[in-house]
């Protein structure tokens, strides 16, 4: 794990313990001769959970970072990726053909395509197709109002469902569209030092 370049992020499958101190500035260990309680925080790494750091206390963080996720002055962010996917920039690939409605992190400038921007849930555009009527309307006779065959609840043709009860084959949210996932921290190497761990 000291390999990794200050400002590297990577995906961690175990608990966290609570940052040290609760805010993490500044950090504990190293030349001020305390101790880190938290094993993962003792190799350098902590989670980005979008906390306010001490520009003096974490120089080489703030290196990578400036205020790209916020801050001024004496303090700068990390990156809150809680709850997040993670995405590569587009870079000019043309594959994000919605780059241009990302948005800066709270309180960041990435110039809204950057390193750090946001871009909020959505489903593609698409079309349905539906199972066309079994029989048209009879014509009325004089005197009377035409009516119209009652309809009948129907799939549509290669639907994304099975079930006329919702929600059928498919699982449904009213918050959000997900491929399936599971959770994993996400953590940030902030010093290429290791600190001290009690012993």
């Amino acid at each position: 794990m000291g390999d990794s370049p200050v400002g590297a992020v990577m995906a961690f499958a175990g608990q966290l313990g609570p940052p040290n101190p609760a805010t993490a500035s500044p950090p504990a260990g190293g030349e001020t001769g305390e101790y880190v309680t938290n094993p993962l925080e003792a190799w350098g790494w902590m989670l980005c959970d979008g906390r306010s750091l001490s520009t003096n206390m974490y120089p080489e963080l703030f290196v990578a970072l400036g205020y790209l996720y916020g801050g001024s002055g004496a303090s700068f962010r990390i990156p809150d990726y809680r709850g997040y996917f993670l995405r590569g920039t587009d870079a000019g690939a043309g594959v994000d053909k919605d780059a241009d409605m990302r948005t800066d992190p709270a309180g960041g400038t990435s110039n809204n395509d950057g390193v750090g921007s946001i871009q909020a849930f959505a489903v593609q555009t698409h079309e349905h197709t539906y199972l066309a009527a079994n029989s048209a309307a009879a014509p009325a006779d004089p005197g009377t109002t035409a009516s119209v065959p009652p309809g009948t609840k129907t799939l549509t043709t290669g639907g994304p469902t099975s079930s006329l009860t919702p929600p059928g084959d498919v699982k449904v949210s009213k918050n959000e569209t997900r491929p399936s996932n599971i959770y994993v921290n996400y953590i940030i190497k902030f010093t290429s030092g290791v600190l001290a761990v009690p012993r």
